[in-house]
């Protein structure tokens, strides 16, 4: 069953319902079959395939993702919207309407399903990077991801070393995925239009990450080393974990990095490197607790 709407069918649905899409919680309904076809693809759904889909709103992917695949969990927040959606799809066996906030979703979730997942979604533009944060830590029940975010976040998250936008986002998601913008979205996809650009990202995350280290202690120090960029990183590491100037750069010269450079400037490589010194150094300051904050 294909729940695609119109635009025409979203306004005399929304009408009916006495629904007004609420811009605060990124209410806007996907009307092109075109972009619909692109995401699927992207995707390459599988039928043995478990998708879950953050934002399914009024069912514009939900219908022919559960077409392609095994099983479809689809979340939606908002309960007018699920409510729709669940009447609409009454009688099909593989989908399931889960009318939940997908960040308050628990581990165990996705650990209790019999396979990893493909997630599929148009983020709500103002939560995009928490949930994109919250994948990463997902990452081992994560097939791949193929999810519509603003544009502005995706650059963040695709910045290469010297970019002015290389900070924590492209540096994690470098070492725990392979990321792509795979197309770029116009405006007038969406009821209603929206304000800013859409991209559609591909993510594959990483199944194995060479470190001894956990992937929280890289998650709770790279915060640190980009919280002042304009700073040069031998100030960064001093300033952000308060230790002597000698002791920063001596972790700097067996790390082979120049103290003069900011830590935008930092190959992956280098930054795994110095993670890695910080850690074994046992500084005092070392174990901070990542705030999760949106970057």
């Amino acid at each position: 069953m294909d729940t695609f709407l119109t635009i025409t069918q979203i306004l005399e649905t929304l009408k009916k319902n006495k629904i007004t899409p609420n811009k605060q919680l990124g209410q806007n309904f996907l009307i092109d079959k075109n972009i619909r076809e692109k995401i699927i693809s992207f995707a390459e759904i599988e039928k043995q395939d478990i998708v879950v889909e953050i934002g399914c709103g009024l069912g514009a992917l939900t219908g022919i993702l559960a077409e392609k695949a095994e099983f479809v969990y689809a979340f939606e927040k908002d309960r007018k919207l699920a409510s729709i959606l669940r009447n609409k799809i009454e009688g099909l066996s593989n989908i399931k309407i889960e009318e939940k906030d997908f960040l308050e979703v628990e581990e165990k979730y996705f650990s209790s399903l019999k396979t990893r997942v493909k997630i599929i979604g148009n983020l709500p533009y103002y939560i995009a990077s928490p949930i994109l944060f919250k994948l990463l830590k997902l990452r081992k029940y994560i097939k791949l991801a193929v999810v519509m975010v603003p544009e502005d976040v995706a650059t963040r998250i695709v910045a290469k070393t010297g970019d002015k936008n290389f900070g924590v986002m492209a540096a994690l998601f470098s070492l725990f995925s392979h990321c792509f913008i795979v197309y770029r979205v116009s405006r007038t996809v969406f009821y209603p239009t929206p304000e800013i650009t859409s991209v559609i990202m591909k993510i594959i995350p990483v199944e194995k990450f060479e470190s001894e280290l956990t992937q929280d202690i890289f998650w709770k120090t790279l915060e640190k080393l980009f919280i002042q960029k304009r700073k040069n990183i031998l100030n960064v590491i001093s300033k952000s974990f308060k230790i002597d100037k000698n002791t920063a750069q001596s972790i700097l010269e067996q790390a082979k990095i120049t103290p003069t450079l900011r830590s935008h400037q930092l190959e992956i490589d280098q930054i795994v490197r110095l993670v890695h010194l910080m850690s074994k150094a046992k500084l005092k300051n070392f174990d901070l607790t990542f705030k999760g904050k949106k970057i």
